[in-house]
Parts: structure tokens; C-alpha cells; sequence
């Protein structure tokens, strides 16, 4: 048999010859557009790897208007759980062979809308986003008409494709149970921005957990996901002639201000006032003290995310999906027991309104 020249690059033919199957059977199971028996199947991927034979994607997409590549659109990169959906997106979708191609939207509506245009200009064959502030469901509908899109993390009211999220009612929950187990009854919220989706379903199973308690908030305070605006709101909470003796925070960035705030009053964390974030970042276990949190599994999140678009290219035709995945509570030394004194000096017993 002919030797191939050693600087040419190896085509489905020699891959053919090399598993003794023809040229046809060797593209079905590269597109996996056919079924093909799992042992010629195995022979035909021993040849490619032997060969060290890779699939002219061009080409390919030309045959299958197909490019092998996702659109990945998030608010920011500030936030380390954006990093972490990405990183998980681009793993899955690289081991199956497609590249992604992402954006920043910076969470301004307008710039995103940019980047959706952008992407289905490009020719990619779906899209993953995560929505920046006040999109609406009917600026999706362009981009969702023409390619799969799969919707991450956040949630737009009315979109009813493919997406992944969070069970933030669950994670609240949870923190609620532990602090009242701890004999808190003065909890407080620091909240982010208000039109950011997820700081208003946080905000929401934080009032739902504690009317399963019977409890009523120790105050409310709405400002931006940023240590400084979690500093600030801190502030004027533990001012307030009965402040609360544990604050919640919608993430850990404003925890790390809320701890910084009662550092600088000198108020003990966790003796005087018990302080709990959520998403669970890297550096909520560096804080001092390390910060009890709910942990949010980004990293599954970008993975389901992923595995939706690739069964969504598949089958164009099976039924809208959705997971919710489930947070968990993470236990460290910025939440403990109530001071019995300091709650009857603070009046505890009686219920406070917002």
C-alpha cells in the first residue's frame, strides 16, 4: 500500500482504508448522523487516533451549516461566578468539539442586544447567556428564532426555552433555618440592585423564609453587589435603635462589606452579630472570620447549560427543558449563637416591622 506523504494532512479516506470501513461509514460516525455498530465504531476512532486525523470544520459546516461554535454572553467578569459558568460552558462544549466564542454585556441591555446580533451574524450554531438589567423577553425572541439559545442563571419573566438556574428559595431557606436554630429572631437583608433578577428572587425567599418562621425582617436595605455598597448599607443597619443580631446578604461581596463595616464599629462577628452570604466565592473562606454562606453550584450550572445546548443541536425538536439545581448551606465562623443578654437588652421578644 502507498505510504501517505509525511507533510500531507490525513483525510476521511486514509481514515477509511486504516479501518478497512468506507468513506460513508467513517462520516456518520464523526457527525453522528447514523447509527453505526459500537465495534466498527471503536476501529474507526482507533484510526483517527493513529493517524492523528482532525475534521476539516469548514468544511463540515458547509455540508451541515454548522460552524462549532456557541455564543457565551455574560453581565460581567467582576463577579467570580460569571468566570466559573464560563470556564464550565467552555470545557463541556470543547470536549465535544466546539469552540466558544464570548462577550461581556457589561449588564447594559443595548450591548447585549449588540452581541446577540453579533453572534448570529458569526454563524454560531447556539447561544448561552446569562441576561444583563431590564431585557426583555421580546429582544430575545430575534435571536431565539434563528438558533438555540439556553438561558443561565438568571431568568427572563416569559421566556419559556431551554434553561438552568438556581433554587434560590431553598438557599434562603436554609440560612434562615440555621440562624433561627442559633436563636436569632432579629435577622436583616443587604441587598444588590433591584433591577438585577437575581437580587430580587434572593430578596424574595429571604421575606418567604421568614413567614415560614413567623419572623418579620430587622430591616431591609437595597444598594449595589459591591463590598462598598455592603459597607454603607451595613452602616446604617446596625444604627438603628434595635439592630439586628445576624444580617444576611444577597452574596458574599456585600458580606465582606457588611463584616467590614462591623469591624469598623467593633462590633464581634460572630458574638454580636452574626453575618451570612450567598454564592460560596473562592475568598469567602479567607475572610476573618470565614464567612458562612450558601453555596451556589456555578461550575454544575455551566456544565447543564452546556449539555442543553449540545442535546438541543441533536434533537431541534424535543421538548424545552429546565433544571433547578440545588444550593447548599456552608457552615463557617462568621454565624453562632445569639447573645441571651444582648437579645433581651435589644428587646427581642418583640417583632420589629421593616
Amino acid at each position: 500500500m502507498a505510504r501517505r506523504p509525511v507533510n500531507r494532512r490525513p483525510t476521511v479516506a486514509d481514515v477509511a482504508r486504516a479501518a478497512k470501513v468506507s468513506v460513508g461509514t467513517v462520516s456518520h460516525v464523526l457527525t453522528q448522523s447514523r447509527h453505526v455498530r459500537p465495534e466498527t465504531v471503536r476501529r474507526v476512532q482507533r484510526a483517527i487516533q493513529r493517524l492523528r486525523y482532525r475534521p476539516n470544520r469548514v468544511a463540515q459546516s458547509l455540508i451541515r451549516r454548522r460552524t462549532h461554535t456557541v455564543g457565551m454572553l455574560l453581565p460581567n467578569l467582576i463577579n467570580p461566578s460569571h468566570v466559573d459558568l464560563l470556564h464550565a460552558v467552555e470545557d463541556t462544549l470543547n470536549d465535544a468539539g466546539y469552540a466558544v466564542l464570548f462577550g461581556n454585556s457589561q449588564n447594559e441591555p443595548q450591548r447585549e442586544l449588540r452581541y446577540l446580533e453579533a453572534f448570529r451574524d458569526r454563524g454560531v450554531d447556539g447561544i448561552i447567556t446569562a441576561i444583563a438589567i431590564d431585557v426583555d423577553v421580546d429582544e430575545l425572541r430575534p435571536a431565539a428564532g434563528e438558533v438555540p439559545l439556553v438561558m443561565v442563571n438568571r431568568q427572563v419573566p416569559g421566556w419559556v426555552g431551554d434553561r438552568v438556574g438556581c433554587d434560590v428559595a431553598r438557599g434562603m431557606e436554609s440560612v434562615i433555618a440555621h440562624l433561627v436554630a442559633l436563636g436569632h429572631r432579629r435577622i436583616g437583608f443587604i441587598n444588590g440592585d433591584h433591577r438585577i433578577q437575581t437580587a430580587r428572587t434572593r430578596q424574595a425567599g429571604f421575606e418567604a423564609a421568614l413567614r415560614t418562621h413567623r419572623l418579620r425582617s430587622a430591616g431591609i436595605r437595597v444598594g449595589a453587589f459591591s463590598v462598598e455598597s455592603g459597607r454603607e448599607q451595613a452602616r446604617a443597619m446596625v444604627e438603628r435603635p434595635a439592630p439586628p443580631t445576624a444580617i444576611c446578604a444577597a452574596n458574599d461581596v456585600i458580606a465582606l462589606g457588611v463584616l467590614e463595616a462591623l469591624r469598623e464599629r467593633k462590633i464581634p462577628v460572630p458574638g454580636a452579630c452574626s453575618v451570612v452570604g450567598f454564592n460560596n466565592f473562592l475568598y469567602a473562606r479567607l475572610a476573618t472570620p470565614s464567612l458562612t454562606t450558601v453555596h451556589v453550584p456555578y461550575r454544575e450550572m455551566g456544565q447543564a447549560a452546556a449539555r442543553l445546548m449540545l442535546e438541543r443541536l441533536r434533537d431541534p425538536d424535543r421538548p424545552v427543558q429546565e433544571f433547578i439545581i440545588a444550593p447548599r448551606l456552608v457552615e463557617r465562623d462568621s454565624s453562632g449563637p445569639v447573645r441571651r443578654a444582648r437579645e433581651r437588652r435589644l428587646g427581642a421578644t418583640t417583632l420589629a416591622h421593616r
